[in-house]
C-alpha cells in the first residue's frame, strides 16, 4: 500500500551565491553617459570592505529613457560592482526634486533576500518617503553632488552607516 506523501515543509531562502555578476552579465546595462542623471558609488559590507560582486537594479517608474532595453520596464537599469565595489549607472531626468530619483534593489552574496532602497536627489529634505525614516538615518538615502558632476551615493549593507532598506511586498 502506498502511503500518502507528507506535506513538504517550508524551507529558508537561499542566497544568490558567489557569482551572480557572472551569471547575469548578459543583462547588465552598459550605461548611457547621455542620460542626464549619472549616479556612481560603492557598495560596502558591514566591515566597510567593498563588495565586488553585488548587482543593483535601479528603476524610475514609468519614465522611459534612451537606451531602455526591450521587454524591460521603462527606466529600468541593471549594473554590477567591480573589483573595488564601484558601480555607475545613468537615469532619465528626475521630474520632481522631492521624489526619489530611482528605486534600487540590491542583490549580493550573503543576502538571503534582496533589499530595496531609494536614491533621493542631492539636497532633498522634504520628500514624503523621508517621513518613514528616522531623522538620523535619512542621509543614507540622499545622493551627494551639485548637479554638474555625477551624483555620489554609497550603499552600506550593514554597520553604523547602514543604508535604509524598505520592506516591499
Amino acid at each position: 500500500m502506498n502511503q500518502p506523501t507528507p506535506p513538504l515543509s517550508i524551507t529558508t531562502s537561499q542566497t544568490i551565491g558567489p557569482f551572480p555578476h557572472e551569471a547575469w552579465r548578459w543583462a547588465f546595462d552598459p550605461g548611457d553617459p547621455a542620460r542626464p542623471v549619472q549616479i556612481e558609488g560603492h557598495v560596502f559590507d558591514g566591515d566597510g570592505t567593498p563588495v565586488q560582486d553585488a548587482v543593483l537594479e535601479a528603476w524610475v517608474p514609468g519614465v522611459p529613457a534612451p537606451g531602455d532595453r526591450p521587454g524591460l520596464p521603462p527606466g529600468f537599469h541593471r549594473t554590477h560592482t567591480d573589483e573595488g565595489g564601484r558601480f555607475r549607472f545613468g537615469l532619465p531626468a528626475q521630474a520632481q526634486a522631492d521624489e526619489p530619483a530611482c528605486y534600487v534593489a540590491v542583490f549580493a552574496r550573503g543576502l538571503v533576500k534582496h533589499q530595496f532602497t531609494a536614491i533621493l536627489p542631492p539636497g532633498c529634505s522634504e520628500a514624503p518617503l523621508l517621513d518613514a525614516v528616522p531623522v538620523e538615518r535619512r542621509s543614507t538615502l540622499i545622493a551627494r553632488g551639485d548637479g554638474a558632476a555625477p551624483w555620489r551615493w554609497d550603499l552600506h549593507l550593514q554597520g553604523p552607516s547602514e543604508t535604509v532598506f524598505f520592506d516591499f511586498t
